[in-house]
């Protein structure tokens, strides 16, 4: 294999999640037109890189099935292409083992390199093959072998090196092993046929699930450090450098650190010209999940009405990412979540979020992000991300409302967050009683926030120890419209409610 920067193989697990999801979320008169594209695009990418998937017959059963084929792609070559791929590890690992019995100093350059071209092969094959565990061994004993320099004294040594390449390896197989494509979970996603709407995987995932790619990272920003003067937008191991802070970006995102997250994506995508151009072009494959994922953490975090995204950044780069491709979801969610949440028209924001093909989109694209630390009160586990996300957006405004007025009427309030007559009473209920429950649980009678329920009347009535940020701000909002200052509260009580409930 030449020595160039190429990870679209990544995208041969995240088509098969996809394909798997939609499999799942669908009846079976109810395919999706993108479903063929999804399978087709999966073999491609097996074929350019010679490798299988697991669930690459599931996949060439439904292609026939729809009356599609993929060049040169048949059972026979799924089992001869993973008979080869087993004899090469095999031999791999043979070779290893004997180049560490005779081993009694760190390889020559010339070895090294040899060896590591083997191994990238071997990499790509059990990231795919989801064999992992044998994957992270075959680094480990590399490592064993060489002796990577923490601070090249050359751009050639540097390049040379390849450390940032074996941290992205390492970062990818830990990654996929232990977040987003655990072996333990295949045979459920392979089986499943029910609409669970976005319930989590089977696999346990705690915090020390994600200590290995914090280490890893960790050495990553280090060795960047001691050697920055040496990384340039054109050579490999800066390409491998981004990459590594990509998927950590993504890893920010599973645990639920939204301000983190939102301050990294800002200062990555919208004060350099580098990340972008790498995003767009060789990651491409990631664009879909991060620019969705900062759509989602400006809803958590941000005034609706700065959601056009409009203004932020060079040029308005992220307004031009999001809208050049309209069949992608980053263009669906921004046009039919954050646009018409921009312009205070929730009805239409969360009938997008309920409606059913939609959700099932999000969640073959995006499920395997989305956090599991979503927890109900008495610290279950509860419903779906997407639940939660349509319970800020109800909280945000719910708070923003109040702030506006110092007296509103409970179906006054649920006529602006956007419900209707036609809407189920009991889910008008159980909101309402959450937002009671808030209440009294965030104790915000301090804030003079209080519900009477006889009369079913919310009242916000400043109280002369509230703080001068709340005194000032009610001073000076006018109406629902003044949104800039009115989710300055709607954004406090926002933090409390993810400190409180879903950390």
């Amino acid at each position: 294999m030449t020595d160039k920067f190429d990870v679209e193989y990544l995208a041969i697990n995240q088509l098969a999640y996809s394909f798997n999801k939609f499999t799942q979320l669908n009846s079976s008169t109810d395919t999706p037109h993108d479903l063929v594209e999804i399978a087709t695009r999966s073999f491609q990418l097996m074929k350019r890189y010679e490798v299988v998937h697991p669930l690459a017959e599931s996949l060439l059963q439904f292609l026939s099935n729809q009356g599609v084929s993929v060049e040169e792609c048949s059972h026979e070559w799924v089992s001869n292409t993973r008979s080869l791929n087993e004899a090469y590890l095999l031999q791999l690992d043979h070779d290893m083992r004997r180049a560490l019995d005779q081993a009694m100093e760190a390889l020559s350059p010339v070895l090294s390199a040899a060896l590591f071209g083997k191994i990238k092969r071997a990499i790509i094959i059990t990231a795919v093959q989801g064999s992992y565990e044998e994957g992270l061994v075959l680094l480990n004993n590399y490592l064993s072998l060489v002796d990577f320099s923490s601070q090249p004294k050359t751009k050639e040594k540097f390049i040379e090196n390849r450390y940032m390449e074996f941290l992205f390896y390492q970062y990818v197989l830990n990654k996929f092993s232990l977040i987003w494509f655990p072996n333990e979970d295949l045979e459920s996603r392979r089986t499943s046929s029910s609409f669970n709407s976005g319930k989590y995987n089977k696999v346990t995932i705690t915090s020390n699930s994600y200590k290995p790619m914090n280490q890893i990272y960790s050495k990553t920003t280090a060795y960047y450090q001691k050697n920055e003067t040496l990384f340039s937008s054109s050579d490999i191991e800066t390409q491998y450098y981004w990459s590594i802070k990509f998927l950590h970006l993504t890893l920010m995102f599973k645990q639920f650190k939204f301000v983190e997250f939102y301050d990294e994506f800002v200062e990555y995508f919208l004060h350099q010209k580098e990340p972008i151009d790498l995003l767009t072009g060789d990651l491409a494959i990631l664009k879909t999940n991060l620019l969705v994922m900062f759509g989602i953490a400006s809803i958590f975090l941000k005034p609706f009405n700065s959601l056009t995204l409009s203004g932020i950044g060079r040029d308005d780069v992220l307004v031009d990412l999001l809208g050049e491709d309209p069949d992608s979801f980053e263009y669906k969610f921004y046009t039919q979540v954050m646009i018409p949440l921009s312009k205070c028209n929730f009805s239409q924001a969360k009938a997008c979020l309920e409606n059913h093909s939609f959700v099932k989109e999000m969640l073959a694209n995006l499920e395997y992000n989305f956090p599991v630390s979503c927890r109900t009160t008495d610290g279950s586990y509860g419903p779906s991300f997407i639940v939660y996300l349509k319970l800020i957006i109800d909280m945000k405004n719910f708070f923003m409302i109040l702030t506006s007025s110092t007296q509103i009427s409970k179906s006054k309030l649920f006529q602006l967050l956007g419900y209707s007559e036609s809407d189920s009473s009991d889910d008008i209920h159980d909101l309402n009683s959450t937002f009671i429950g808030v209440i009294v649980a965030l104790d915000l009678g301090r804030y003079g926030i209080t519900y009477d329920a006889g009369e079913e009347v919310f009242s916000h009535q400043p109280v002369e120890d509230s703080s001068k940020e709340i005194a000032t701000l009610q001073e000076n909002i006018a109406d629902l419209q003044n949104e800039v200052k009115a989710v300055t509260l709607s954004n406090k009580m926002t933090e409390l409610l993810l400190e409180k409930y879903f950390s």
